[in-house]
């Protein structure tokens, strides 16, 4: 609080980032320069992850890194030596004494809709150069930059921390799932059968209707569930994108709350459990299991641990996709009953820790971003008072 008051009455002058800053664009690259020039390098372009990495640099201490193209705005801290692409603009402050890099990184990642306005809208959004450098930037006293950037940084490694947490979390579930399930030492007594033997309703989605645009099948009540959707889920899927009417419900088939969904086109072998009935295309498949032989929640935990392995068997066709043969003629092990249940309760509660946005560490790792996002906001709220310095 006491942060907040000394910012509140400090004297505060207002410069253009290209005052302050030389602003500099990459250069052009493309997937043939990164794969004939593999390295320890990061390409930083216009995505929030590097494009690949290569064995020359074009970047050395210049780490502040706001993307012109692509997610538009987004602004990276990379330290060292990077290649920057083309789509990407470095901002190197000129004197330190007066602003510091990391006070301005924090301001411009609290200042996306200023960095929005200044784009043009011509077909895809685009950051002009000459724009950019117009951005207004606070410049308080050093000291309190100092103070700014020391509590920012301290939630920014919490919630960093957190998240090394998280991913460690899900590769030591990722481990014990597929130890679980790979009955490597035959503790249990397993049979191997196929997905058809051991289903009660086991097919494809139905979309019968052509054109398949038609708006008379959408609109209506009926969840309809399409790829991105299962991609986009957890265990539950949850949401959906898209509705069938009465007319589009006619021509498909609905599902049963709990059904497990695979998909075999687009993105390949995600899996999903239903949340509520719902209806789905022929690219993804419908699995419920017959409950005297599995539990669709131990098929759905196999799956993902051959996740790869069903990946790699779409490779090399045309489109990369699976048919309805391949899973049919998958055999799984399948244990007792009683054994299948203790598996899910194990791999339920590794899933809860690792994945459940409302327990654990996904939670905490969302209230932490909440309130780091919260204090950036409160401590760059400086008041325009005095000239403006051009």
């Amino acid at each position: 609080m006491n942060i907040l008051e000394e910012i509140q009455n400090c004297p505060v002058e207002w410069k253009e980032l290209g005052q302050v800053c030389e602003v500099k664009t990459g250069k052009n690259i493309n997937k043939a320069f990164i794969q004939d020039n593999l390295g320890t390098f990061p390409v930083i372009n216009s995505g929030k992850e590097p494009l690949g990495y290569v064995n020359v640099f074009n970047t050395q201490n210049d780490p502040i890194g706001i993307a012109s193209r692509g997610s538009v705005g987004y602004v990276s801290w990379n330290e060292g030596r990077y290649f920057r692409g083309n789509l990407n603009y470095s901002a190197t402050v000129q004197d330190e004494s007066l602003l510091l890099p990391r006070f301005l990184y924090f301001y411009l990642k609290n200042s996306p809709k200023e960095i929005e306005k200044l784009c043009t809208f011509d077909g895809i959004p685009a950051l002009n150069k000459s724009a950019l450098e117009g951005l207004l930037i606070p410049i308080p006293p050093l000291k309190i930059q100092e103070k700014i950037v020391q509590i920012l940084d301290k939630m920014t490694e919490y919630v960093t921390e957190l998240t090394s947490e998280l991913t460690s979390r899900k590769k030591q579930y990722s481990f014990y799932r597929d130890k679980l399930l790979s009955f490597e030492n035959e503790v249990y007594q397993v049979e191997w059968k196929t997905l058809s033997e051991i289903a009660k309703y086991f097919g494809r989605g139905k979309s019968k209707h052509r054109p398949r645009n038609d708006t008379r099948l959408y609109g209506g009540n009926v969840p309809f569930i399409q790829t991105g959707d299962i991609r986009e889920a957890g265990k539950w899927i949850e949401n959906y994108s898209q509705t069938y009417s009465d007319f589009g419900l006619q021509q498909s088939k609905q599902w049963e709350k709990g059904t497990l969904c695979i998909t075999i086109a687009a993105n390949i072998a995600e899996t999903g459990l239903l949340g509520f009935d719902a209806c789905f295309p022929d690219s993804i498949i419908g699995f419920v299991a017959d409950p005297e032989f599995a539990i669709t929640e131990y098929v759905y935990y196999y799956l993902n641990s051959i996740k790869d392995y069903l990946a790699n068997k779409s490779y090399g066709s045309a489109q990369d996709n699976l048919n309805l043969s391949t899973f049919s003629s998958l055999k799984i092990p399948v244990p007792s009953i009683e054994i299948q249940y203790r598996i899910v309760e194990v791999l339920q509660n590794f899933d809860t820790v690792c994945n459940d946005l409302n327990f654990g560490l996904p939670k905490e790792i969302e209230l932490r971003q909440k309130q780091y996002e919260y204090w950036r906001n409160m401590l760059f709220n400086f008041n325009k008072i005095g000239e403006r310095v051009l």
